[in-house]
Parts: C-alpha cells; structure tokens; sequence
C-alpha cells in the first residue's frame, strides 16, 4: 500500500513546522533536513498537509478512478459525508444535483451508513454488563490513535464499523456486488481506511470538486422526509450522541471530546482509571468532521457546524432507508500495530544532549525550535533516528556564529567595521597587526589617521568599492580594500589584504629581471665579438689553402707534360 501523505522533496524548506503541528512526531529528518513522514507512526490526521507554508505534501488522489468508472458507464454510487454541506457554498440539495449529473448511478449521504453504526453502538451500550467505558469507533485518526498509541485501550472501542464502511456495503447489497463504491468526505485518513476495508475508492471534497460541473442554482421542490436522518449530525460536536439520544447535551455518562490534545488527555485518563463514563465519542478534529483537513470549506468553523445544522433541519432531501438493522457483518476488526518507543540509558540521551550544546540542564532551553517540546525528547529522537542534532536552532545558531567568530579571528586580512560617524565599532587581531601604528580600540576616530573618503562614498551611496589598492606612505604599507555598506544598520565594513610584502617582492623580481637583462647584453656581446674573430682567422686561413691548392695542382700538370 502507498502512502496516503508524501512530502514533495524539492518544495520541503526544513521549517519544521509539520513535526511542530504533528501530534505524535511521526515526521522524520534526514540529514539533508527533509521531511518524510514515517507511516509506522503516523496517525493520518492531516495537520502536516494544512499547516505546510510550501504546499510540500501531497495527498493520494485517485479521481482518475472516479472518472474511470463514469467513463466505462460502470454502477457507480457516491457516498457523501454528512459534513458536505459544510464544504459547498450552494445548497445541499442541489449540490447531490449537480453530482448526478456527472453520471453516477445513485449519489447518497453516508448518514445512512452511520444509521447502522448507531444502531450498533446503542446494541453493545445496551448490554454493556462489564461497565466498561465504551469508545467510538467512527473517526479513524482516533482508532489509529489507539492502535499505535494505546493499545491497552483497544478493548474499550466499540468494535464497529465506520459509516463509510457500513453504506459501502449497504450499497453492495442494494445495488449488486459488482456495484463501485466512491466515498467523499474532508477526512485523509479516511482515504486509508476506504483501502483496507473495500471501499472501491474515496476521494477529498477538494478533489471531488475538481470534477464536479457548475452547480445550478434552483429552487428546491420541499417534500417530507421518509426517515429523520439525525446522523446527519454526525461531523458536529456531540453528532454521535446526538444520534443515539436523540438530545444534545453533556451528562455524566455520554461524553464529547474533539481535538488530539484532549483526545490524548482523556485516553490517559481512562488509562489511569481516573475516569469512568459510560461511552465518550471522540474527534480527532477540532469541531469535529466540519474542521477535516480537507474539509475545503470557504466558512469559519462555526458557520460550517450552522450549515450542516441547516442542512439537517431542511425537509427537501429524502432519505429512503429499508433496513434499518444490517444484514452484513458490523464487526471491527483491530489491528496489532502499536508503536513500539525505544528506550535509551540517560548516558546515550547526555551524549547527544552534550553534542547540541547542551552541557548542563540549564543549556536545555526547550524552545520548540526543533519540533520537539524539550531537548531531552529531541535527543531521544535523535537516537530512534527521526531528527538530527543540525535541528536545533540555537545550537546552529551558536555554531554559526562560532564558526564566523573562528574565521574573523584567524584571516589574514584586517576586517575593520565603522558606523555612520566614522567611528570605529569592531575590528580583529589582524587589523591590529596590519595597522600596528593606529591605537585600535572601539570607539576611536578613524578619520584621524587614515583618509576616509572612499568609507564616506560607501556610507553614503550605498555602493561597494572592490579590490582598490591603496597605499599608505608614511608606514610604508600598501592594501587592497573591499569597502562595502552592512544593510540598514549605517555601518561600513572594510576587508583589507596587506600586500606590503608582496609589493617587494614583485620590485625584488623586477630588479633581478633588469639585472638578468644586463647581464645577458654583456655575454651576447662578448659572443659576438668572439664569433667575429674567429670568423676573421678563419677567412684568412680559407685564403692561404686555397693559394698553396691552387699552385700544387698546376705543378702536377706540368710535371704530366
């Protein structure tokens, strides 16, 4: 099975703020800082994909599916949240209009799955005879939750089935087995439930809109509902409660808890025995269903809750249900998935505590920089291999700054920095052993001993002088500037190369070149006097041979006479 979430490399800017927003740091770094989520850990309640500034997470989309079985004119029946009057600015009704339209077969409200959950949930209720404190099953961020989390609480979910699940196979039985089921809701980890538990395929509403035409706006003909659909309000505060009791309301024994934190504060209680009530439903969202992640929605939260409570109230939808009690297996089964945290000796949590900087408890600065709520749990991390040291904030920004402080004090070059009336503000040991004759201290006049006028054409224009030579007699030092403004702060910044020593050694080469040069004169002209007298014997020679030849061979002539 595929990830449900990716992180899209190139666009992760290791901002961390997912890990900050993940609410049981199932987001991994790797040592180039990129996020991947661990899908071992992860609870899929979406938090990652809308907190994202870069847009770098990426949700399963399989509206190709969708389009596939319209495509092929293949049965094909669109389940509907009951939250999805909150995700559409039109009316409810002539939003399953428009989705008709498209070419499915039957588009219905999931709301007549959650009719079966309900009447499940009520059945174990009823017979509840261990006075356990019983769970909702419905949110599957919530029982992944448990599954990984706390799995000792396993036992006190209701072993149901989802809505979606439920209609999914209330529809197969309506419709014919070969029929496709398409689930649509605000939910991503819906998007991996509808997978494990034969839902042909669930899409977001924002990718459900993607397909969908205009949407006509019509006045709807009001007709009486054949059933009061009160599951309906099943994405709201208190919705499953509501659907069971028929009464909205807290009471000592039906409780509603929304939002991870409180989801967690409420398990841990019910771990402790601290609490005994008889059902509590539980929402992974803040809102419930109407604050999904993909619940696409133009309205405030609030607003949201209003339309599907309008929507609920309206007597223009209606709602044929034959069977009220299920003739397919209810029953959930539960995974054995539960994350396995390892342990570390204090010794291996200090090794890398003392590695970020952070030598003493008083080091521990807990900033929540990192992802993390303390150091001791970002070390922790560290060793199970889902961050490295390099995420702490202040230990980068320490060791940035050591590292800078490393360079200014071993360059070579003077770095000399002034502000705006020319008074000296820092400057490094190599400042003070180029310019040994100027009394280096913050504060001082640098006007007063050298001239200044290309650090007033920085201050004032703005503009960077590179790579002027300029040469100070008197010391007999000469430099190659770079002059250049620090921002918005009114300070100039000046970094200097003593090229003195350079200087002479470049005369000391010119010189040896002009007396190399000489030199090779007075040789090539000691040669060439050489050449010439030997050329001049060797022409007198050349005169003689010939005279004393040119005689022989005419005696031996007449000696032939």
């Amino acid at each position: 099975m595929t990830s449900v979430i990716r992180t899209k490399h190139a666009e992760c800017k290791d901002c961390y703020r997912c890990l900050r927003v993940c609410p049981v740091k199932a987001i991994s770094f790797t040592t180039e800082t990129q996020a991947m989520i661990n899908d071992e850990r992860c609870i899929m309640c979406g938090r990652c994909v809308v907190e994202c500034p870069q847009n770098a997470k990426i949700v399963q989309n399989e509206v190709y599916k969708v389009k596939d079985f319209l495509y092929n004119k293949q049965k094909t029946v669109l389940s509907l949240a009951p939250s999805f009057p909150a995700s559409f600015v039109e009316d409810g009704g002539q939003v399953i209009d428009a989705l008709m339209s498209l070419g499915f077969t039957a588009v219905e409200e999931t709301a007549i799955g959650a009719v079966f959950t309900t009447e499940a949930y009520k059945k174990i209720l009823r017979e509840n005879t261990e006075d356990k404190t019983y769970l909702s099953s419905c949110c599957p961020v919530v029982v992944n939750l448990i599954e990984k989390y706390y799995p000792d609480l396993k036992k006190n979910v209701l072993p149901v089935i989802s809505p979606m699940v439920a209609h999914a196979r209330y529809i197969k039985e309506k419709y014919g087995e070969e029929t496709k089921v398409v689930f649509a809701g605000p939910c991503i980890a819906k998007l991996k439930e509808a997978e494990e538990n034969g839902v042909d395929v669930a899409v977001t509403f924002k990718q459900l809109k993607d397909i969908m035409p205009p949407i006509e706006q019509k006045e709807n003909k009001q007709s009486n509902k054949k059933y009061d659909l009160k599951t309906r309000m099943f994405p709201v505060h208190h919705g499953v409660t509501f659907a069971m009791r028929g009464q909205w309301g807290l009471d000592e024994d039906y409780w509603c808890v929304e939002g991870i934190r409180q989801c967690r504060e409420v398990l841990e209680a019910l771990r402790n025995n601290d609490i005994k009530p008889k059902f509590i439903e539980l929402m992974a969202c803040e809102g419930g269903c109407v604050g999904g992640p993909a619940v696409d929605s133009p309205y405030s939260l609030f607003r949201r809750k209003q339309k599907v409570m309008e929507y609920y109230h309206q007597s223009d939808q209606q709602v044929e249900l034959e069977k009220p009690q299920a003739s397919f297996s209810m029953t959930k089964k539960f995974t054995g998935q539960a994350v396995k945290e390892k342990e570390f000796s204090e010794e291996e949590i200090r090794k890398v505590l003392f590695k970020m900087g952070k030598i003493t408890p008083g080091d521990e600065r807990n900033c929540e920089g990192c992802g993390y709520k303390s150091c001791r749990e970002k070390a922790i991390a560290v060793l199970s291999g889902l961050a490295v040291p390099e995420m702490c904030i202040p230990y980068m920004k320490a060791r940035a700054e050591s590292f800078a402080n490393t360079i200014v004090k071993n360059t070579p070059n003077a770095i000399l920095v002034v502000d705006k009336d020319l008074k000296v503000v820092d400057f490094n040991p190599s400042a003070e052993r180029i310019f040994k004759h100027i009394p280096f201290k913050k504060g001082i006049a640098l006007q007063d001993y050298i001239n200044v006028d290309n650090y007033l054409a920085v201050l004032h224009g703005h503009q960077i002088i590179s790579g002027v030579k300029i040469i100070y007699p008197e010391w007999g030092l000469v430099t190659r500037e770079i002059i250049t403004p620090l921002g918005k702060d009114d300070m100039v910044m000046a970094i200097i190369t003593d090229l003195t020593q350079t200087e002479e050694n470049l005369i000391h080469v010119q010189k040896m070149k002009e007396d190399v040069t000489v030199k090779a004169k007075e040789v090539i002209h000691r040669q060439m006097m050489v050449a010439q007298t030997i050329a001049g014997l060797l022409g007198e020679t050349t005169a003689e041979t010939k005279a004393t030849l040119l005689e022989l061979c005419k005696q031996l002539e007449c000696e032939k006479l």
